[in-house]
């Protein structure tokens, strides 16, 4: 068998290190799976090439859009999400950058003699090895990076699938009160016909009839803004939809849903929250990418150790030409008698050739890396600080949003069957009374305006409750699905959660 050289026994690390791969298509999936555990879309949605998430969404867009496939929408087409996640491949470079040793170092030198001949010659061929300690500590350094980037690529796309949700619930709701504007009109309309038949019966007046008038155009005006406002959040919603299309020919398949009321605990959803918000993640990533960072900083204590080989060639002067008579002479006189000269030609002059290695090593006296250790300290107790403070701030903010989901719900089902059936009662009654002349017109008027509030407020009130529902995803990290299904495992404990 062949002996492996030397030498090549040698680079096998070397080479190790500058073939990493800046393929960063597993850790996309990373973060797929981490928007997939938030907002329950299937991980594979978000790993298509950009011709496949063109024919995702015009399917989605056919038939009208739900909440749930707006929000697939949201993470197909956004080019936002397409962004964030191109930041994880810029991280993966980072990487493979951190394990890169840095290029040897050749220098020539060429100095002439100034008599003219063969120059000296010198050449020196170098490489930092404070690397093969730097690199294993600036890798795990990028590698915590990687983690968090990979996680703040998640959390964006989640995000805006979230902010996609909570823009379809804000146009559902302004869709909603357009149609309560038209109802409004409508009962105007009617109200100035039967305030003109009895004004022409004689039982009513010109007071009676320009108050309905007056309440008609009041609605005309509010139908025009509830128009403007269902085509403002319209656009909003197609702007996170990553849309181009005219925001009045996107098609809400859904409605306001019912709200569901929420049994799952605080103490259930802060344990969830700690496992699976991204933020929370992101926070115990950078805590892990300050240490990692301050280890390297402590491995830069003797940065430049150098090793290589030299090569030095002696220059080599001119023999110059040769004054034979002048020779003949010297020697003859010299000799006493006719001496000629010698013709065998002189010693061929030598040039001196030397090789060997070199050694060069950094002399920490005056930097000792010492700022910068202290420096990275620092970062490390701030993230660690940070990290804390933002565990405190999700603790009480998951109460308060849960006591407000609570409160939303209980509210919309006290409209639904309470302050409503009330208010369409006294409306009805207050009309057939008009028409039979027994109360006067004013009263029509306050009935009608309860009425139109009440059912405002009923519509406020199914909104409040479904974007509690989404803010309660957003500070869990994970869907309103599995939540319910949290709180229906606390009341039965042998029910398992749903998995999204």
């Amino acid at each position: 068998m062949q002996k492996t050289p030397n030498w090549l026994l040698l680079a096998g690390p070397l080479l190790a290190f500058g073939c990493a791969s800046l393929d960063a298509r597993r850790d996309v999936e990373r973060s797929a799976i981490s928007v997939e555990m938030a907002v329950g879309v299937p991980s594979e949605k978000l790993l298509l090439d950009a011709q496949a998430a063109g024919m995702a969404t015009t399917t989605l867009l056919a038939d009208g859009v739900t909440a749930d496939e707006a929000v697939q929408i949201a993470l197909l087409n956004n080019p936002r999400v397409r962004a964030a996640l191109l930041s994880v491949g810029v991280s993966r470079a980072d990487i493979v950058q951190s394990t890169l040793f840095t290029n040897p170092l050749l220098t020539l030198s060429l100095r002439l003699p100034d008599g003219g001949g063969l120059a000296n010659f010198e050449t020196t061929l170098t490489q930092n090895i404070a690397e093969l300690w730097l690199i294993p500590a600036r890798k795990r350094a990028a590698e915590r990076d990687l983690d968090r980037t990979v996680l703040e690529a998640a959390r964006t796309a989640a995000s805006i699938a979230l902010d996609a949700r909570t823009a379809y619930v804000r146009a559902l709701r302004a869709e909603r009160q357009r149609g309560l504007a038209g109802d409004a009109l409508a009962i105007t309309e009617r109200l100035v016909e039967v305030s003109l038949l009895r004004q022409q019966a004689g039982t009513g007046s010109e007071i009676d009839v320009n108050l309905a008038r007056t309440q008609r155009l009041d609605a005309v005006t509010s139908l025009r803004n509830a128009e403007l406002v269902a085509v403002e959040s319209r656009a909003e919603l197609a702007g996170l939809l990553g849309l181009s299309v005219d925001p009045g020919s996107l098609v809400l398949a859904d409605t306001l849903p019912d709200p569901l009321a929420w049994t799952v605990s605080g103490e259930a959803l802060q344990t969830t929250a700690r496992a699976n918000r991204l933020d929370l993640q992101i926070a115990d990533r950078s805590v892990e990418a300050a240490a990692a960072r301050l280890q390297e900083e402590r491995v830069r204590f003797l940065k430049s150790v150098e090793v290589g080989f030299a090569l030095e060639r002696g220059e080599r002067r001119p023999r110059g030409d040769r004054n034979l008579a002048a020779e003949t002479l010297y020697d003859s006189l010299q000799g006493g008698q006719f001496t000629p000269p010698n013709l065998m030609p002189r010693e061929r002059q030598g040039s001196d050739v030397i090789l060997g290695p070199t050694f060069g090593v950094e002399v920490p006296l005056w930097d000792q890396n010492q700022a910068q250790i202290a420096k990275a300290d620092r970062l490390l107790q701030q993230a660690t600080q940070l990290r804390d403070a933002w565990l405190i701030e999700t603790t009480q903010d998951i109460y308060a949003r849960l006591a407000a989901a609570r409160t939303a719900a209980e509210n919309a089902q006290f409209y639904r069957e309470e302050r409503l059936p009330l208010a369409e009662r006294s409306a009805a009654l207050s009309r057939e009374a008009y028409r039979a002349g027994h109360v006067p017109f004013l009263s029509v008027l306050e009935a009608e305006r309860s009425l139109l509030t009440t059912r405002s407020g009923y519509v406020a009130a199914l909104e409040s409750a479904a974007l509690t529902a989404v803010e309660l995803e957003r500070v869990t990290g994970r869907p309103a699905s599995a939540l319910r299904a949290l709180g229906q495992t606390e009341r039965d404990p042998g029910t398992q959660p749903a998995r999204n």
